[in-house]
């Protein structure tokens, strides 16, 4: 009888071991997601004041004096470019996973000659239905935040959120800017939905370019 008590607890031990490390490399994994998606999140922030900062340089005929690659484990996950007058901006590569949706915002020209927000190539309106201005005088800056896994927007200064999809931290890189090219005179970011950007770089400048 003792023998067989002996194995029974021997048996629970094995169990509640295996469990306990089970329940510990899930909520390691839990973390591990919560905080990718906490820096995706600041780095789409990040970008999306950049394209506004970029918007501004246009309209003040800034020149850009240098763009140099912001580097993660080895991998190019971004850029910084400096202006000949003004801040430096940054802008990342972004994540977009099989199973979830990043919101694309952007710009878009319109006929007024004014650039103004969109997502996911559609006009962001505000409460009022109207289309919000992107240049940094006149508009505002929309902000995202993940709450519950979930995408959330706000185009008030955060008064406000508007649930979007589902956030995921794996799957293909994405990012708002198609690609980034220069010739002699500009550098010309163009973003998703087709438009571009194009910012004169002062004499001298030359980088390369990795696409996202």
């Amino acid at each position: 009888m003792k023998k067989v008590s002996a194995i029974f607890l021997a048996i629970c031990a094995v169990l509640f071991s295996s469990c306990h490390k089970d329940i510990w490399d899930k909520l390691n994994d839990h973390e591990r997601r919560i905080a990718q998606l906490e820096t995706l999140c600041n780095q789409y922030n990040t970008t999306i004041e950049s394209l506004q900062q970029l918007i501004a340089a246009l309209q003040a005929e800034n020149k850009i004096k240098d763009i140099s690659p912001v580097m993660e484990n080895g991998k190019t996950v971004g850029y910084t470019i400096s202006f000949t007058s003004g801040n430096p901006i940054t802008i990342y590569n972004g994540k977009n996973g099989q199973d979830g949706h990043t919101p694309i915002v952007g710009v878009k020209q319109d006929t007024d000659g004014f650039w103004y927000w969109t997502i996911d190539d559609n006009w962001m309106l505000n409460g009022k239905g109207e289309k919000v201005r992107a240049d940094a005088a006149q508009g505002i800056t929309p902000k995202l935040k993940i709450e519950d896994e979930y995408w959330w927007v706000s185009y008030d200064e955060g008064e406000s959120w508007s649930k979007l999809g589902k956030a995921v931290t794996d799957g293909a890189d994405d990012s708002m800017f198609s690609e980034i090219r220069q010739d002699e005179k500009y550098v010309y970011f163009v973003l998703t939905n087709g438009q571009t950007i194009s910012i004169p770089k002062s004499q001298g400048l030359t980088f390369v370019y990795v696409n996202p």
